[in-house]
C-alpha cells in the first residue's frame, strides 16, 4: 500500500484507506469520513429526516421531473424614504451609554455581535458604524446615533432637500390650466 492510498478521517482523524473512504456534503461543506464515522452522520441524518417527515408532510411533485425550488435568500428590506447618516459625536455617546450601563467593552460587543475591536475603534473615533451596527447600537444602549441627512439649507434630504426643480410636473399643468381658464 502506497502512502497516496491513505486519507485522514477529517471527524476523527483516525488514518483510512482511500477506497474505504465516504465522501459527505454537510451544510455544503466536503468532508472525507471514515466509515464508522460515515455511519454516525448517516443515522443522524436519517434521524433527521424522519422527523422532518412527521412534523410536515412532503408535497406531492407536480411531474416526474418537478422539484421545488431551493428558497431564496432574503435581502434586507429598506424603507423607502430612509436616508440616514450617523452623527458627528457617535463615538462620545456610545462610551459613556457603556460606562453609563457598568458594562466592558466586551460585554457591549457581545450584546451587539461585533468584535471587541470594533466596539474599540469606534469609541476612539476611528471607525463609524454602519446604519446597520448604529441601530444595533441604539437599540442596545437605548440612544441615538441616527439622524436624517440634511443638505445646506437646513432641510432634511428626504424632503426634497429644499431644491426646486425645473422640470414640468402634473402640478403646474393643472395650475396653468386654470390660469388659462381663469381668464
Amino acid at each position: 500500500m502506497r502512502q497516496t492510498d491513505i486519507v485522514y478521517c477529517e471527524m476523527c482523524g483516525r488514518p483510512v484507506r482511500r477506497r474505504d473512504a465516504r465522501i459527505v456534503y454537510i451544510e455544503g461543506a466536503r468532508l472525507v469520513l471514515c466509515p464508522e464515522c460515515y455511519r454516525k452522520v448517516v443515522k443522524k441524518d436519517v434521524a433527521q429526516s424522519v422527523r422532518s417527515l412527521t412534523a410536515k408532510p412532503p408535497r406531492p411533485a407536480t411531474s416526474h421531473t418537478a422539484r421545488t425550488p431551493a428558497p431564496r435568500p432574503q435581502r434586507p428590506r429598506r424603507r423607502a424614504l430612509e436616508n440616514l447618516e450617523v452623527v458627528q459625536e457617535y463615538a462620545e455617546r456610545i462610551r459613556k451609554a457603556r460606562e453609563r450601563l457598568g458594562w466592558s467593552q466586551r460585554v457591549l460587543a457581545e450584546a451587539v455581535g461585533e468584535g471587541e475591536n470594533v466596539i474599540k475603534r469606534m469609541e476612539a473615533g476611528r471607525l463609524t458604524p454602519s446604519i446597520d451596527q448604529a441601530r444595533k447600537l441604539e437599540k442596545v444602549l437605548n440612544i441615538k446615533l441616527l439622524e436624517p441627512v440634511v443638505d445646506e439649507g437646513g432641510v432634511p434630504a428626504l424632503f426634497g432637500g429644499g431644491k426646486v426643480s425645473k422640470e414640468l410636473t402634473l402640478g403646474d399643468i393643472a395650475a396653468i390650466r386654470k390660469k388659462k381658464e381663469g381668464q
